[in-house]
């Protein structure tokens, strides 16, 4: 463990950066998120920090993408579960984050190989029933209590 804080410069996720672990920091978000670029078989670990705000599209072309326990916000963007249905995530772990929504079309299947954690979020159901593939710590929560996510709401919308 470091003790890194503040943003991740974007200047991390080159082309020739096949994996990154940087968990349990005090990581607080990510600098220009739209200039990521991620090799192909790719594993990202952002756990366990503070990272705040929507989760960046170009990261779900990661093989193995890390971002629970953080203070991510909003809808889970369409890229995460494309880069899911085609294959080309294989683990995707967003427990523990205060995330509203997975765009999931309820004839899609997930391949054996994807393992998908979407656990104490504040989503009002889980969308992918029996596809879930959390850790044992964290399978028997489901959602966040409705009171921690509107105060999260309420106080980040109030700065």
């Amino acid at each position: 463990m470091n003790q890194f804080t503040g943003a991740i410069p974007n200047s991390l996720f080159g082309p020739t950066t096949s994996s990154m672990f940087l968990q349990r920091n005090n990581l607080t978000s990510i600098s220009n998120a739209t200039a990521i670029s991620l090799p192909e078989g790719s594993t990202v670990d952002l756990s366990h920090n503070s990272i705040s705000g929507e989760l960046p599209p170009s990261l779900a072309g990661a093989e193995s993408l890390f971002l629970n326990n953080n203070r991510f916000t909003g809808d889970i963007p369409e890229e995460y579960v494309r880069s899911l249905t085609n294959g080309t995530t294989k683990t995707l772990f967003l427990q523990h984050n205060y995330l509203t929504r997975f765009p999931w079309n309820s004839g899609s299947q997930l391949q054996d190989s994807v393992s998908l954690c979407l656990s104490y979020n504040c989503m009002e159901t889980d969308p992918v029933v029996g596809l879930s593939t959390c850790p044992v710590e964290v399978a028997p929560l489901l959602s966040r209590p409705a009171i921690q996510c509107s105060r999260f709401y309420n106080h980040s919308s109030t700065g």
